[in-house]
């Protein structure tokens, strides 16, 4: 991967703590991506980005019980 000026933009503002300033690198990130992908691509894209979370716990992670 190739250090770009947008990718040190966004390590400066995660460690400043700057976060709608990492949130914008993101989605700027994230539109030019998805600008490369195919109209279907999008779409699908578009609905997983939509979709609600799932709430049960195998989403959230497993935490291993170390008593055991």
């Amino acid at each position: 991967m190739r250090d770009s000026p947008e990718r040190r933009l966004l390590a400066i503002a995660i460690e400043r703590e700057q976060w709608e300033l990492a949130a914008l690198c993101l989605l700027v990130g994230v539109t030019e991506a998805a600008r490369a992908l195919p109209p279907e691509a999008v779409e699908a894209l578009i609905d997983v980005l939509a979709a609600e979370p799932d709430p049960s716990p195998r989403c959230r992670g497993r935490r291993r019980d170390r008593r055991s």
